[in-house]
This record gives structure tokens, C-alpha cells and sequence, in this order.
């Protein structure tokens, strides 16, 4: 649990009997290298594991404070347990998600990453019908695709730096290489 304060977290369930209870701060010093450990088992990185483990303990602060959560800190750790491992499947999901369309696209990012598209270029036409074909696009197509290929974001950090779910980023970046197929089929000898 390095880089992280999980102590600082609120303490769940106000109001509750902690005299005979551990406090929050005992509670995650007692169960969070535990909880670590499992989230790294269930997870691919450890990036990951700490943001599943983070993910989990504000779902069960949020189940607390809610009162849709049964118990005490005494149950907390296998609700935690439970939370780590469904999120855990999600991010593994929605990784392979990404990886797969990444993979399917390969082609249409290689063809857009090469060097043509730099000022210096010598290949000028191809990179203004590329600029131009970009800008003939809806704003938030051509968007996905600028962050995506020369601004090297994964389809994940420009759903985040954008405020849209991962589905419509991708669909949005599906979209605007089906239109931009054309214009770059059109260079595609040159590019060989």
C-alpha cells in the first residue's frame, strides 16, 4: 500500500460504537496488507491493484455511510474481499476490451503515425488532405483521434481527460478512421 494515505480515508459509519471496535485507521493498518496482497492476485500490475483496493475501500465507506452495509468493521474485510475481486474482473475486462481494439486498428494507427503528418514533411498534399479530411470530421471524432495517435493517450486517458465513458471513445474513434479510410487508402502506395 505504498504512495497511498488510506488512513486519511473518513471514518465509516459515524455514529457507530467504536469503543469496542477498532477505528478505521486501526481497522486498514490490521487488514490493508492483506487486502493488498489479494488485490495484486486478482489484478495485472500492481498500478492496478492499488487502484482496485482504493476502488473497494470507497465502495464500502460509501455502503456505510449509505447504510445499505450490514454489520461492522468486523465484516468489513469480507465485504472489501468481495468488492476487490468484482473490480478486479472489470478492469481485466475492460483492459482485453482496449487491447483488442487496439490490436484490430493497428493497421489504420500505422498508417497515421508515420512521419508524413510532421511540418517538415516533404509529402505535403498527403498531410493537408489528412488535415483536411480531420477537420471535415465532427469535432469530437477528430478529438479522439489527435489524443489517440499523436498525443499517444490510451483510449482510457481520453475517456478520463474528457469526462466520456471508454464505449463512446472508442465508437468515436471506430467512426472517424471508417470516414478518414478513404484519404488514406488513397496514400497508401506512397506510404509502402
Amino acid at each position: 500500500m505504498k504512495n497511498r494515505s488510506y488512513a486519511s480515508m473518513p471514518l465509516p459509519g459515524e455514529g457507530a460504537d467504536y469503543e469496542e471496535n477498532p477505528s478505521w485507521s486501526e481497522w486498514l493498518d490490521e487488514a490493508g496488507p492483506t487486502l493488498m496482497l489479494y488485490a495484486r492476485q486478482q489484478t495485472r500490475s500492481e498500478a492496478d491493484a492499488e487502484d482496485v483496493l482504493q476502488d473497494a475501500l470507497v465502495q464500502l465507506v460509501q455502503a456505510v455511510e449509505g447504510g445499505t452495509f450490514q454489520g461492522g468493521p468486523r465484516q468489513w474485510r469480507s465485504f472489501v474481499f468481495t468488492a476487490i475481486r468484482h473490480k478486479a474482473i472489470d478492469y481485466g475486462r475492460r483492459a482485453e476490451t482496449r487491447k483488442n481494439y487496439e490490436e484490430n486498428n493497428a493497421e489504420d494507427m500505422t498508417v497515421l503515425e508515420e512521419p508524413w503528418l510532421s511540418a517538415e514533411s516533404d509529402k505535403e498534399d498527403m498531410r493537408e488532405d489528412v488535415e483536411s479530411a480531420l477537420r471535415k470530421l465532427p469535432q469530437e471524432q477528430a478529438e479522439v483521434v489527435v489524443l489517440k495517435i499523436w498525443g499517444e493517450l490510451t483510449f482510457q486517458e481520453i475517456a478520463e481527460r474528457t469526462g466520456q465513458n471508454l464505449s463512446t471513445i472508442t465508437s468515436r474513434y471506430r467512426y472517424a478512421m471508417t470516414a478518414l479510410r478513404g484519404v488514406l487508402a488513397e496514400y497508401k502506395d506512397l506510404l509502402s
